[in-house]
């Protein structure tokens, strides 16, 4: 049997948090049988400790037959110097240009969205969670095999609350725990929500800050709608959690939720736009009595099934 490695830049100690949903798989397929080991690297854009980091993991690795790196940029391009077949699976952010302030951190971005492409044209196979990211990586290289196969939940977990909150303010979730990320754009959500909560002065935006792991499913069940205003996105867990939950989403174009919004009457994909996105939470809020069946569209999203698929990966 193929012996495999995850390589992975997912620092626990600085933020517990980190990687939570490749652990989460990772047990999972543990779990399942599958022998596969983890391989942490502190990735640098320092040209001497880039190859310092090469030098090391192909002697720490010589021994794997699969080799799969969990993120892109420089983790992915480390990686496809092992010597086994090389996997590359990319969450979002390293494919696509995240938005920049200072003149350092364009310097920084640009440098790791380089390297994101150097390692795909460096890899076996490619494994993106969305057909929005599969198109792009079509674009950087039109031969390369591309598999989507996007992060699973547990729907066990996540399901719908048979206990609703009595109270009549409308919850708008925003979709992120931090309000500074610029490809979250808080700001651009706070000015929807502002438009709308004049219209609805009974409605509230809330932030997901500070809950533990084990609350998420009771939080998301508390909200009536989750608003996402990114720039970008890989498949976004905050709205697989959602629609797990019955919970209708609110959100700019990215990944694929278009294609849900298309076919739901409860979910909305609205251009950057404040008075666009307050439009859709309002026709939400007039027919937030109707029951929503969302969960549905996530039902391929099942950890058990992504696990599946993963094995049929190496095997």
């Amino acid at each position: 049997m193929s012996k495999i490695v995850w390589v992975h830049n997912f620092d626990t100690s600085k933020n517990p948090s980190s990687g939570v949903f490749m652990f989460d798989l990772y047990n999972q397929c543990k779990q399942s049988g599958m022998e596969i080991s983890l391989y942490h690297i502190s990735p640098s854009f320092n040209p001497v400790k880039l190859l310092k980091q090469i030098v090391k993991l192909r002697r720490d690795l010589k021994s794997f037959d699969i080799i799969h790196a969990q993120y892109g940029s420089a983790t992915g391009f480390v990686s496809t110097f092992a010597r086994g077949y090389k996997i590359l699976s990319l969450r979002g952010s390293d494919l696509f240009k995240t938005p920049a302030i200072t003149l350092a951190e364009k310097i920084h971005i640009s440098i790791g969205n380089l390297l994101t492409k150097l390692a795909i044209r460096r890899s076996d196979k490619i494994v993106v969670m969305s057909d929005n990211m599969k198109a792009r990586v079509k674009q950087i290289s039109s031969k390369k095999q591309v598999d989507v196969l996007p992060d699973g939940i547990n729907l066990d977990v996540f399901k719908p609350s048979t206990i609703k909150s009595c109270n009549n303010i409308f919850r708008v979730l925003f979709s992120s725990v931090a309000e500074y990320n610029p490809v979250k754009r808080y700001q651009l959500a706070k000015a929807a929500f502002d438009i709308f909560n004049k219209r609805v002065p009974d409605s509230e935006l809330v932030i997901m800050t500070g809950v533990a792991h084990n609350k998420v499913c009771e939080f998301v069940n508390s909200v009536d709608v989750i608003l996402l205003t990114s720039t970008h996105e890989g498949w976004p867990n905050i709205i697989k959690e959602g629609l797990a939950c019955n919970v209708p989403f609110v959100s700019t174009n990215v990944s694929d939720l278009k294609q849900i919004a298309d076919i739901s009457n409860c979910c909305f994909v609205c251009n950057d736009n404040p008075e666009e996105l307050a439009n859709a939470l309002y026709q939400l809020w007039e027919n937030r009595f109707q029951q929503n069946d969302l969960r549905h569209y996530i039902q391929e999203f099942d950890m058990n099934s992504i696990v599946t698929k993963i094995k049929n990966l190496y095997y």
